[in-house]
């Protein structure tokens, strides 16, 4: 077979693979069993109920131990309210609580509650998660402080009264040890423990931090990413052929682990490449000032794969 010939297989593969990526990715993520206890499921929910796992696992991933599923889930009836309230009216339907309550599958008291707060989707940082909450109390319940130094009191780690125990009690409840409590906050560098005659607990810090600023930073680009690129998606549902933006991916289900590390440092020097052709590009298309009524655009470039850092060595 000609080098000319090759090629031109390869890429009739490569654009088959950009055509049948979406169903083959499908097949990918539920087992065989699970499909067939589906079937006479309409194709196109079917589609969607396989990848929803998928997606929020990904995104529980960045938010388990940072934000509690009780907080979680009042941002979602805020956001679907409002998302339900919008897809109405582009189809030309009134908005009404009943129609909210079709549309989002919520009762039509909880969409009241939520429209009467006009979709807030503000996080109060002291019902973050409990470990916040807990925090919170510690410094402002005037059982748990000392008055003296106007600041949380150190306390014994066990008993009644006035102690760390009764602390999480209060704010926790007794379906979590005192233990695991304490070593998260230890992790975190929250509290310290006081070896005496009593062991006691003090409060190293007042605001809980569960992840550090790195961290913090990286995942708040990975969301900001992952939302650009459904953004991106969404748009090309609602737009004409001709009007649809440039989102595709390309990968290979035959990597050896071997050589994913060789493979990984040439795929940076590629997207590096791109990347300063991204910015040139950009460069030439950008305003000098910021004014009204310009639009935000760009250009994303990653590397992803079904792998994790300690399987690769690095």
């Amino acid at each position: 077979m000609s080098v000319g010939v090759t090629v031109a297989k390869r890429k009739a593969t490569l654009k088959w693979n950009s055509v049948m990526q979406a169903e083959i990715f499908r097949k990918d993520l539920m087992p065989n069993d699970s499909q067939k206890s589906r079937r006479g499921f309409p194709t196109e929910a079917l589609s969607i109920t396989e990848v929803i796992p998928y997606l929020l696992r990904t995104i529980v991933r960045l938010l388990v131990g940072t934000i509690s599923y009780p907080v979680l889930i009042e941002i979602l009836k805020a956001i679907y309210v409002e998302e339900g309230e919008k897809k109405l009216i582009r189809t030309g339907s009134k908005p009404t609580k009943s129609a909210l309550a079709l549309i989002t599958g919520m009762d039509t008291r909880v969409v009241s509650s939520v429209l009467a707060n006009n979709c807030d989707t503000t996080i109060n940082p002291q019902q973050i998660s409990p470990e916040y909450t807990l925090i919170d109390t510690w410094c402002s319940d005037p059982f748990f402080m000392d008055h003296s130094a106007e600041g949380p009191a150190i306390l014994p780690v066990e008993g009644r009264g006035k102690t760390f125990q009764s602390l999480v009690l209060k704010v926790i409840g007794r379906n979590i040890t005192v233990k695991t409590v304490m070593d998260r906050l230890l992790k975190s560098n929250t509290i310290e423990i006081l070896n005496g005659d009593t062991q006691e607990v003090k409060l190293l810090s007042k605001t809980y931090t569960p992840v550090t600023s790195d961290i913090a930073k990286l995942t708040d680009i990975t969301f900001l990413e992952a939302s650009r690129v459904m953004g991106a998606g969404i748009h090309n549902m609602n737009a004409v052929p001709e009007e649809r933006v440039p989102q595709q991916g390309r990968w290979t289900y035959r990597l050896a682990p071997e050589r994913y590390r060789e493979f990984r440092r040439e795929a940076r020097l590629l997207i590096r490449n791109q990347i300063k052709e991204g910015e040139d590009l950009l460069e030439r298309f950008e305003e000098e000032k910021k004014q009204p009524g310009q639009l935000t655009v760009g250009i994303g470039w990653y590397q992803w794969g079904d792998h994790e850092t300690q399987e690769t060595g690095e």
